[in-house]
């Protein structure tokens, strides 16, 4: 699939001028969408949890109510230390820089995979190796969460919508299942499963 030609912002600028440069902290929209994202969560506790590109860590600070562990990793060095910040008394939160697809030194087996507002970011080829990579190191139960925001952003590779589905066709190539969808006029969330429940309501 091709995407279009996206030029990359400067990250450590754009957080070392504003520590929240799209007020994820303050904005009802990130705010909401954020719990969108907690209420998609299939299961109440995870054992380990890998976010992949944390930004802020407000969304870190959130999984790390619901996982034994939390590694968050960015490209991004200054959004890193923000994370670390923002965690600091969490002592089962790990960050570190690390740029998809590549994945953090002694990561371990993560059963919650998510990948939030930076895939349109990648290129097509960075993008088919993230997917290899996520199938790879996941746990044979772990959930994998996309989010993206809908449009076409001037900096991304291909509009959010086309990453997301992006994202699904992937996954299910390698045998996994949509298990959650959810679908708001400005973003969408997908959680993406190959261990579907043996039983409804349970």
């Amino acid at each position: 699939m091709g995407g279009m030609t996206g030029r990359l912002p400067d990250f450590e600028a754009m957080y070392t001028a504003n520590p929240d440069p799209w007020e994820v902290g303050s904005s009802w929209y990130e705010r909401r969408k954020i719990a969108v994202v907690l209420s998609c969560l299939r299961r109440e506790r995870y054992r380990l949890g890998w976010e992949a590109a944390c930004g802020t860590g407000h969304l870190v600070d959130r999984l790390a109510d619901r996982c034994g562990q939390v590694v968050a990793t960015d490209a991004c060095q200054r959004a890193v230390a923000l994370t670390t910040a923002r965690t600091a008394g969490r002592p089962h939160v790990h960050c570190a820089v690390s740029a998809l697809p590549a994945h953090p030194e002694g990561l371990g087996v993560p059963d919650l995979i998510v990948l939030s507002e930076v895939l349109y970011y990648l290129d097509e080829p960075t993008r088919e190796e993230t997917y290899q990579l996520i199938d790879t190191v996941a746990a044979p139960d772990a959930d994998v969460v996309g989010v993206h925001w809908r449009p076409l952003g001037e900096d991304y590779t291909l509009p959010g919508a086309q990453a997301h589905r992006d994202l699904g066709e992937a996954l299910t190539r390698r045998g996994w299942t949509r298990v959650v969808t959810h679908t708001d006029e400005e973003f969408l969330v997908g959680v993406w499963s190959r261990a579907l429940p043996e039983q409804i309501g349970r």
